[in-house]
This record gives structure tokens, sequence and C-alpha cells, in this order.
């Protein structure tokens, strides 16, 4: 069953709605005989503040971005230092053999560019044992077993590029996902201030209850506009 995504459920920017945060950190402190009055107490105050230091402790969407770029990049500089080898060797084994020989055939699928990341890997397993069967045949080509190596080495480098990268993209999806939930959790316990400040002070004193209002709509807790899906 695919799982729904996880929606914002806010209209603010992510620094806003911290702001907003040490906002009623320091409200509830300055009314905090009526708010006590309505239950507020050290623990709440402490599960406020935690909730808004986790929100800042988080990384940004920015900084994970960032880290999914470079494992990317990472990725495709491996894939390119290991198809520059394998075409050299498809070189060397079509000026042996012949190109479209069963010996050539041997070596592989011709198409490196084309050809994904995964089956790119598997393609080169199979080159590595196929040059070491015809090394001999290939020398006067330049093949030599470090060249081998080489080729080894940059196949194993992009496997656990692929790896890294994949990782990457599922690590950053679920980060998103925890801090949208880490923002929701602080946004919760605002409506639920904002709530409580409008109702102590809505006919008591009007410069406070507009303290607690969180956006500039009639009732100052949310706006009519459905959140969108985080993508």
């Amino acid at each position: 069953m695919k799982k729904n995504p996880v929606i914002r459920e806010f209209h603010l920017t992510d620094a806003v709605l911290k702001q907003k945060a040490d906002e009623f950190i320091n409200l509830l402190d300055r009314d905090i005989v009526e708010f006590t009055d309505r239950g507020y107490s050290p623990a709440k105050k402490t599960e406020l503040t935690d909730a808004r230091n986790a929100v800042e402790d988080f990384p940004s969407d920015e900084q994970l971005e960032a880290v999914k770029i470079e494992l990317t990049n990472q990725k495709d500089a491996a894939r390119s230092a290991l198809e520059k080898t394998m075409r050299t060797i498809l070189n060397m084994a079509e000026n042996t053999f012949r190109f479209g020989s069963a010996k050539h055939r041997e070596f592989g699928a011709s198409d490196v560019s084309r050809q994904p990341d995964a089956e790119l890997v598997r393609n080169a397993r199979i080159m590595s044992v196929t040059a070491e069967k015809y090394l001999d045949e290939l020398k006067n080509e330049g093949l030599t077993q470090d060249k081998i190596t080489t080729l080894i080495a940059q196949r194993d480098r992009l496997d656990l590029a692929i790896d890294a990268q994949a990782k990457g993209i599922s690590d950053r999806d679920v980060a998103t996902e925890d801090r949208i939930e880490t923002l929701n959790t602080l946004y919760r316990l605002l409506t639920k201030y904002a709530g409580i400040g409008q109702d102590i002070f809505f006919e008591t004193d009007e410069a406070k209850y507009n303290d607690y209002i969180i956006y500039d709509t009639p009732s100052g807790l949310q706006n009519d506009v459905t959140p969108e899906p985080i993508a």
C-alpha cells in the first residue's frame, strides 16, 4: 500500500515558523499567570522549547539536496572513468578480433554510454573476465594486467557510488519527511497556544489578543488554502 505523502500543515516559511515559536515562548513567559491557570507548566514550556530547537537543529532542505547532488556527481565521475576504460578495451578487441565477431562480443555490449548504471557494472564484470582470458592476444594492442586491474577497480568504485547515491536519495527523502513532521509538531503547539491566548484575552486586552494571531485571517489561526503535497 502506497504511503500518503507528508504535507506541511501551515503556510509559513520555516524561518518564520521558528521566529513565531521564539515569540510565543516569550509571550507565554510574559503572560505566565494567565497561562498557568490554563495548565501551562515548566514541562510544557520545555516541550515547546524542544520542538523549536528540533526545527532549528534539522538540516535545511538545501543542505539535504546538496548532499544528494554531491553523491550524484561522484557517481557520474566514477561512471565516466569506467566508460573510458571499457571503450578502450573494446577498441583493442575490435582491432584484434574484428567488430561483431564472437570473440569481440564476449567483451559485452559496445554501447557503453547508453547503458543504465547497473547494466554498465554488469558488463564491466564480463569484460574483466574476458580481458583476462584474451590478455596474451591483446598485448600487441596495449592491454596489460594493470589495465585490467584498473578496470576492476573502476567497476567496483562505480558499484559503490551507485549504492551511495541511492542511499543518499533515500536518506534525503526520509529526512525531508522527518523535517516536515518536526515542523508540523511545532506548528500544532503554536496553534494550541495561539487559540488559548486569543481565548484568554478576547474581551480583556486587544493588544495581547493580537499578539497570539499567527495568520492575518479572521480566525488568526490558519488560512483556507489546502496545503500542497511535498514531492
